[in-house]
């Protein structure tokens, strides 16, 4: 195991305690304050500018995706392991007293329209929002290890959907937010960080799109991928 890994396994193990989760599935964690962090998102002027947000289907991004949807603005909202692609959701696919059901990962691909690539156009997206194990103030962000988000961001910065200057937000506890982690070229960073009742900045390196050559068999066997790699590269350009 390397270092990287034994610090999530780790990190992973002191959240379960400290938050009980309902799923035993080694994923970053519903927190306490989370709803009040994404409220605060809600306030900062990457999310005010925002026409599309892109949001990954972690539980604890629940509210993220209800408040976009309810600030009129396009949702754009990954499946579960990416495994039913991608929906777009506008603000009037989804009566309020649904999107709390609709919006949940499980259900998000009746919530709004699945994007059918090459058919589909991406458009082009303002904000993308992510979950985390842990992030350091530098803007690391340590995941669940699957290299899903890492790999999205990637193939849409490719497509052309978003470019190195897109904020990538995410929300943490104050627990969640470490000194220093380890990186790797293709590592997501985050550029905002939001907890209940902090927000600071932070200018990490752009990930590298060298690895999106050399994917693991999982990933690369994946709908979505094979159909976002089949795209020229900035295909979405201007869109």
């Amino acid at each position: 195991m390397s270092p990287k890994e034994d610090i999530r396994q780790s990190l992973l193990e002191r959240w379960r305690e400290l938050w009980p989760q309902e799923s035993e599935a080694p994923r970053p964690p519903v927190f306490e304050g989370h709803n009040r962090a994404a409220e605060r998102l809600r306030r900062q002027p990457e999310y005010l500018r925002a026409r599309a947000v892109l949001v990954l289907p972690d539980p604890v991004l629940l509210q993220v995706r209800i408040n976009a949807l309810q600030d009129g603005k396009t949702l754009l909202a990954a499946t579960p392991g990416l495994k039913q692609g991608m929906v777009r959701v506008n603000p009037g696919d989804v009566a309020l007293p649904l999107r709390s059901r609709l919006l949940r990962g499980g259900s998000l691909n009746q919530a709004g329209q699945m994007l059918r690539l090459p058919q589909s156009r991406l458009g082009r997206i303002d904000l993308v929002v992510a979950p985390v194990v842990a992030v350091d103030r530098q803007g690391v962000v340590l995941g669940d290890g699957r290299g899903l988000a890492d790999v999205l961001y990637g193939l849409l910065w490719r497509a052309g959907a978003l470019s190195a200057q897109t904020p990538v937000a995410v929300l943490a506890a104050p627990e969640q937010i470490l000194s220093e982690l380890p990186r790797d070229p293709w590592d997501l960073g985050a550029s905002l960080v939001v907890t209940a009742e902090e927000v600071f900045r932070c200018s990490p390196e752009p990930p590298s799109l060298a690895g999106l050559a050399e994917l693991p068999a999982r990933l690369a066997a994946l709908p979505l991928v094979r159909a976002l790699l089949a795209l020229p590269a900035k295909e979405a350009n201007g869109l």
